[in-house]
């Protein structure tokens, strides 16, 4: 997903209902989110400089500074920005509209696959600073807020419209989603050649296998 290995962010935090910030960003701050995305996905958060993004956005360094004051407000903004395409994106799924595994799936594609590698670059790198910068892990944890509410809310559904084994371990098979999401991040930040596409197949085969056997434990069941 967007400013979506679990050593380098914090862990998959408790399941909490996905809510779509009050604001989003105006013309010129997306402007200049866009063009910092690009040059951070080519120079690194460290070594790129806010005359760099104001460069990439086509405006002077003074006009930039009238609308993120540095390098963590655009990097801020661009993580806000994230989840609140991602909650409005949860938001959006209805049973009227299909299976809702059909529906997340394609989410899911949409985010993963669809979007230019350079999103995964980003994420990975905000996921190593969020292992040193306190309010870096609290952005990363947002975001994981945000995922997991819209994934819990998808998950109730699809067990009572009988999509789900009704005894799914829900906060198993989410925590199970999060790991595999995040390798596949990693491996297309990290490999140009990954097919991303057929990846995606296999990922989403085998979170539906997962689903069949990541069930709750019962009373008397024996180990």
């Amino acid at each position: 997903m967007n400013i979506h290995s679990h050593a380098l962010r914090p862990r998959v935090p408790p399941i909490a209902t996905a809510i779509v910030p009050e604001r989003t960003p105006s013309e010129r701050q997306t402007r200049i989110l866009d063009a910092a995305e690009r040059v951070f996905a080519r120079a690194g958060f460290h070594a790129a400089t806010m005359q760099d993004v104001a460069a990439e956005a086509g405006m002077s360094p003074g006009n930039l500074y009238r609308y993120f004051a540095s390098k963590d407000a655009i990097i801020a903004g661009m993580a806000e920005r994230d989840r609140h395409q991602i909650a409005a994106d949860f938001a959006a799924l209805e049973p009227g509209k299909g299976p809702l595994l059909d529906q997340l799936e394609a989410l899911g594609r949409r985010h993963l696959v669809e979007e230019p590698r350079e999103k995964a670059v980003i994420c990975l790198q905000i996921w190593a600073e969020a292992a040193r910068n306190p309010a870096m892990s609290q952005m990363c944890a947002a975001i994981d807020g945000t995922v997991a509410g819209g994934l819990a809310q998808a998950i109730a559904g699809a067990k009572a419209q009988g999509e789900l084994p009704a005894d799914l371990d829900d906060a198993r098979f989410l925590q199970a989603v999060f790991m595999m999401a995040d390798g596949f991040f990693c491996r297309r930040a990290t490999d140009p050649t990954f097919d991303a596409a057929m990846a995606a197949d296999t990922l989403f085969a085998a979170m539906r296998g997962l689903a069949r056997v990541l069930l709750r434990s019962h009373a008397g069941d024996v180990s």
